[in-house]
């Protein structure tokens, strides 16, 4: 079984006597070099570590992420499965124990889709902007007055998206600052070379649903226009969501908001900071912001790759995917294939089209990739309107250790005030 963790955390993928590791030598400084090696040699490899296969040509993706002989239920997968469960010691875990809508095929895919939509509808994802521009200012108008240096990551990235799903499901301010530990627990089940992460994972799981139960049967009695109000009532052709699917997708909505918007915007700053002609772009219009974010998600993806089994022999590219096989979907290799994109290793805002798969492809397309796009566009218009110069003040980059995802740990930067918001700081103080 440690073999086994050994393996899912590597990813190391073989050819003759060469290597190539998703987890080089130089660190997850780079791992886009290692993606573009394994590109080179084939879209679709096989990898003699885990008995499966890693595919990173975009076309092959898109192909594989819409095929429905390919399941998304790791429930099937016997290494996955086995290798969490033993990593969480009995704990329950989330789309293990307690099926998401992420974690199932259809037809129950489309049932729970279907039903967790209504509470998804873009007109109500676009009515929050007022709120979530609120709670940038509040994050933002904590920092001290006379902060010069910010660490954006700990000010603004890690705490918005947990407060603002608490925000959408009506939590009380004085107990949101849950959501944001257990936010930050539930990326531990992807970490399974550490057992006691994945651990936190299933405890978070179990704590956030037992405050659900609370917060659901408190909504039913009086019910309002949240998130959970509106999944209270969703219904379709007769259909309701049981509790359990309830309380099951809402803490979805958490984990998987948690991890994109918070690298999204962390990724995006940085890439503007290392590129401060681009930067000036960004600030200039809107037109070039939305630009700029979507680039990022195609340059430096919040998600590195995704995992998936073949449920039925799958005949592509002169190969056989056979049922039970593990398949890693590289969304960065997919990301940075130059059949997808011109010059794909050159990170550019100016992009006529960008081409990614950082929310997902098919039936599995991410639900909240409109609320990430507006969190992230309202953090990076509040913050040029505050300051008129933010500049790298690290070392280096922080990127964090879990091998799935592809975000800061820090970053901090140096910051100059626009001159009407340090008035305004001096006369609050």
């Amino acid at each position: 079984m440690q073999r086994g963790l050994w393996v899912l955390r590597r990813v190391d993928y073989y050819f003759g006597k060469s290597i190539v590791s998703l987890h080089p030598a130089e660190g997850p400084a780079d791992p886009y070099s290692s993606f573009n090696t394994l590109r080179k040699r084939g879209p679709i490899l096989r990898s003699y570590s885990n008995g499966g296969w890693i595919v990173t040509g975009y076309k092959e993706v898109t192909e594989l992420l819409r095929d429905p002989r390919v399941s998304n239920d790791l429930r099937g997968n016997k290494l996955i499965s086995s290798v969490v469960r033993f990593a969480a010691g009995g704990v329950p875990i989330l789309n293990l124990d307690h099926p998401t809508m992420l974690g199932v095929d259809a037809p129950d895919h489309t049932r729970l889709r279907k039903l967790v939509t209504q509470g998804f509808m873009h007109k109500y994802i676009q009515s929050l902007a007022p709120t979530i521009e609120r709670l940038v200012d509040e994050l933002l108008d904590a920092l001290a007055p006379d902060a010069d240096r910010i660490e954006i990551m700990r000010a603004v990235a890690k705490p918005l998206p947990a407060i603002v799903i608490a925000e959408m499901m009506g939590v009380p301010e004085r107990e949101r600052h849950l959501f944001e530990r257990w936010s930050e627990a539930l990326l531990g089940a992807t970490d399974f070379l550490s057992p006691a992460l994945v651990r936190l994972s299933g405890e978070a799981n179990v704590e956030m649903r037992e405050y659900l139960a609370q917060l659901t049967a408190a909504k039913r009695l009086d019910p309002g226009q949240d998130l959970i109000s509106q999944l209270i009532a969703a219904e379709e052709d007769g259909d309701k969501l049981t509790l359990d699917e309830l309380y099951s997708n809402c803490i979805l909505l958490l984990a998987a908001g948690h991890e994109t918007t918070t690298r999204l915007i962390g990724n995006c700053l940085y890439l503007l900071l290392q590129h401060p002609e681009q930067m000036a772009a960004a600030r200039r219009s809107e037109a070039n912001l939305v630009n700029a974010l979507e680039e990022s998600l195609r340059f430096e993806p919040p998600v590195l790759f995704t995992a998936r089994t073949v449920k039925e022999r799958i005949p592509i590219r002169g190969l056989n995917l056979e049922p039970g096989q593990l398949l890693l979907l590289s969304i960065a290799g997919a990301n940075r294939d130059p059949a997808a994109n011109a010059d794909p290793d050159t990170f550019n805002i100016e992009r006529e089209k960008v081409v990614h798969v950082s929310f997902g492809y098919g039936i599995h397309l991410c639900l909240g990739m409109s609320l990430a796009r507006l969190e992230a566009k309202i953090v990076f218009t509040k913050l040029f309107d505050r300051f008129s110069s933010l500049k790298f003040a690290e070392a280096g980059p922080n990127w964090g250790h879990y091998p799935m995802f592809r975000g800061l740990e820090t970053l901090t930067v140096e910051a100059r005030r626009v001159e009407f918001q340090s008035a305004r700081k001096a006369a609050i103080s």
